[in-house]
């Protein structure tokens, strides 16, 4: 490497380490910080290495306990990490201008509710381990699970190809240039698949894991969530697109419930950028 690509790899605008500010010579200055807000190749690259090294301890660890409890926590983890390498990738392949580390989707609502949700699933797992190792051996549950949230990643990560540069993670309420109504592919059937992909996996984690009251909390919290969402996207949808999206309305159902109520078309076409 020459010296001039060795520095250059280590600027503050292009690195993954961003150097101490002049001036600020003390003891506790860090010499490197790392800026993961930053869209750098060093930055994919590491998210990226440590989401395949999760993925393929979670393998591992499936694979020398087969099929008990720790072995199913092995696969919750490689599906876990399977998910945000997917949402990054989905997104860097058919909506490059678009990609951002946001883009992989650790913090989705902003409010670290996600990584609560997580952290308390997982600790439910392993407390009822240890109350009752019993209640927590694989069975029928398990594998119900796990087909679930394998449909629910494939569904959700289907829908992002589908619509290509039409799909944002967060709803857009103007129109941009390369963003038209999808109907084809499995927005032929689904109006929604992305949420409904979402849901299917996260409840079908809790249960792959047999975690009731996180499958409770889950599913309850997640249906409020994206009954919400998606009758404020389809208000967005009928507003902007008019006779057409409620065309395609009338036409593809949604498994997500209580979106259709109160409804009605207004009169202003355009067409703004999926979230789902």
């Amino acid at each position: 490497m020459s010296e001039e690509a060795r520095a250059a790899a280590f600027t503050p605008q292009v690195g993954l380490f961003r150097r101490r500010p002049a001036g600020a010579e003390r003891w506790w200055t860090p010499i490197v910080a790392l800026d993961f807000d930053v869209h750098s190749g060093h930055n994919i690259a590491l998210t990226a290495c440590c989401l395949g090294m999760a993925i393929g301890v979670g393998i591992c660890i499936a694979a020398a306990n087969g099929w008990s409890s720790l072995g199913v926590f092995g696969v919750y983890t490689a599906l876990l990490a399977l998910y945000h390498i997917a949402e990054y990738m989905c997104v860097a392949l058919f909506n490059p201008n678009r990609a951002s580390m946001e883009s992989f989707m650790f913090n989705p609502d902003q409010g670290n509710y996600y990584y609560k949700a997580m952290l308390v699933s997982v600790a439910e797992y392993y407390v009822e381990c240890w109350l009752c190792c019993n209640a927590k051996a694989p069975g029928l549950l398990t594998l119900a699970g796990l087909v679930l949230a394998l449909v629910g990643q494939a569904t959700r990560s289907l829908a992002m190809i589908t619509a290509k540069t039409s799909f944002n993670h967060y709803i857009a309420n103007r129109r941009e240039l390369d963003h038209q109504l999808i109907t084809h592919g499995i927005y032929k059937y689904e109006r929604h698949p992305s949420y409904v992909g979402f849901f299917c996996w996260a409840v079908g984690l809790q249960l792959m894991l047999k975690n009731p009251v996180s499958l409770i909390a889950f599913a309850g919290v997640l249906g409020h969530f994206f009954c919400s969402r998606t009758s404020y996207e389809e208000r967005t949808l009928l507003h902007l697109f008019g006779t057409q999206y409620e065309h395609y309305r009338q036409q593809t159902p949604t498994l997500i419930p209580f979106v259709d109520k109160g409804m009605r078309t207004p009169k202003v076409p355009a067409a703004p950028t999926r979230s789902d």
